[in-house]
């Protein structure tokens, strides 16, 4: 029965990058954290960014490995390698991947699983299983790439791919409710067992490829699905923007105070619409770009290995489309919120005009009512000096005043408000 020399783990951890020391923090206390699980530990001298670590598990078996990190434009790659130091039979490489996973001390916060730095920024991860095969060029067989994939992945795989490399079988396993659709951010492994220790030294100088490939491909997924929950933000904004004739009636019919509160509401809302569909761009620019680097990536370091391709394609011919096609669609609804926050402002300085023209005109019938009620009281006065034992509310000058300057106030009304406007007419 076919062994596997030298099992490794690597697994590739990616999330965006940011101003905290969450990431600073681990790394400084990670040489501390091994020390106490028991390993030894010893910065890489050729690499700043990486901390080797080995322990003997039993008088003939020992693990070594190293943390590593870089950073790919605004996101942070965490890798975590982990060998074993023996054969092991196939029938066990579930039970010894295991074991190499729970070795791991991999950043946590908070109840976020190991790994994520954080909810929304992280892009997800890859594990890659190796080693080589002994005896030599045997190769394995696909039941034990699933077994090897459910050691890590216990539920097993929904989707996979296949292909060759230094010749051996490569197994490219994932789950998500599509084979490209809502791909799940932990499930993606790839299984590849070389057929001898030459082809594996080999492939071990791939291995900062293999990052840089993982950390476009992540990208991509992630910038996919922000794009998909841009598109279902922006659709119900969308809809709010569609206005028919009834509810044109509707803001006809309010009062002041009502919009300008749905004015506020609108201004908000195309504030927010503005925001998103410019990230839906970004979004679409981020899958663009990622989506070249991983092809120029491809064909420089892997020419001849066609099971990378069909991402790629799947990229070019769904994710970017559909992402166009997503921006092409929702950009109208931008100029149709615009039109609808000026309808509903226009409304609102209508109504305050109207306002302010009836507040003029009633502040111009009561001084007018005012002026001539004082000239009434004044011409009565002088002509008739009021009684001294008689308060002048009593009196015949004050009610004649009165009635003076509520007529002429009746008349002012009915000259501004009946007959001008019928003469501008």
């Amino acid at each position: 029965m076919s062994k596997i020399e030298y099992p490794t783990l690597d697994l590739f951890t990616y999330n965006l990058a940011d101003d905290s020391s969450k990431t600073q923090d681990y790394w400084s206390k990670l040489a501390e954290q091994l020390k106490q699980k028991g390993f030894s530990t010893k910065p890489d001298d050729e690499d700043p960014q990486r901390l080797n670590f080995w322990n003997k598990i039993s008088t003939t078996n020992a693990v070594d490995g190293s943390y590593s990190q870089a950073n790919f434009d605004d996101t942070n790659c965490l890798r975590y390698s982990c060998s074993v130091e023996q054969q092991v039979e196939l029938s066990d490489i579930e039970h010894t991947l295991t074991q190499i996973k729970d070795l791991d001390v991999l950043p946590k916060i908070g109840n976020l699983a190991p790994g994520k730095l954080s909810e929304n920024d992280y892009l997800g991860q890859t594990c890659m299983i190796s080693g080589w095969t002994i005896p030599a060029n045997n190769p394995i067989l696909e039941a034990n790439a699933h077994q090897a994939y459910k050691a890590l992945i216990p539920q097993g795989h929904q989707h996979q791919n296949f292909g060759e490399l230094l010749g051996a079988t490569v197994y490219e396993m994932w789950r998500g409710e599509g084979r490209w659709d809502k791909i799940e951010k932990d499930s993606h492994v790839i299984v590849v067992f070389y057929p001898d220790e030459d082809k594996f030294k080999q492939a071990s100088k791939y291995y900062n490829t293999w990052r840089y490939l993982f950390y476009c491909r992540h990208k991509i997924l992630w910038a996919y699905e922000q794009g998909r929950e841009l598109k279902l933000r922006l659709s119900k904004k969308y809809e709010h923007g569609l206005i028919d004739q009834k509810s044109l009636e509707s803001l006809s019919n309010k009062g002041l105070q009502e919009l300008k509160s749905e004015l506020q509401k609108n201004i908000n809302t195309l504030f927010n619409y503005v925001q998103d569909i410019n990230l839906l761009q970004t979004q679409q620019h981020t899958v663009e770009v990622n989506e070249r680097n991983y092809e120029k990536q491809c064909q420089k370091i892997f020419p001849t290995d066609k099971f990378l391709e069909e991402f790629s394609q799947i990229v070019k011919d769904k994710y970017q489309v559909q992402l166009e096609k997503d921006y092409l669609g929702l950009n109208p609804g931008l100029a149709i919120l615009e039109n609808l926050t000026a309808t509903i402002r226009g409304m609102v300085e209508i109504e305050e005009a109207q306002r302010d023209r009836n507040l003029n005109t009633t502040i111009a019938i009561v001084g007018v009512g005012l002026a001539t009620s004082q000239i009434a009281s004044s011409v009565i006065i002088a002509q008739q000096t009021p009684p001294k034992d008689i308060p002048f509310y009593q009196t015949q000058a004050f009610w004649y005043s009165i009635g003076a300057g509520a007529i002429a106030s009746l008349v002012f009304w009915i000259i501004l408000t009946k007959i001008l406007p019928r003469l501008r007419r």
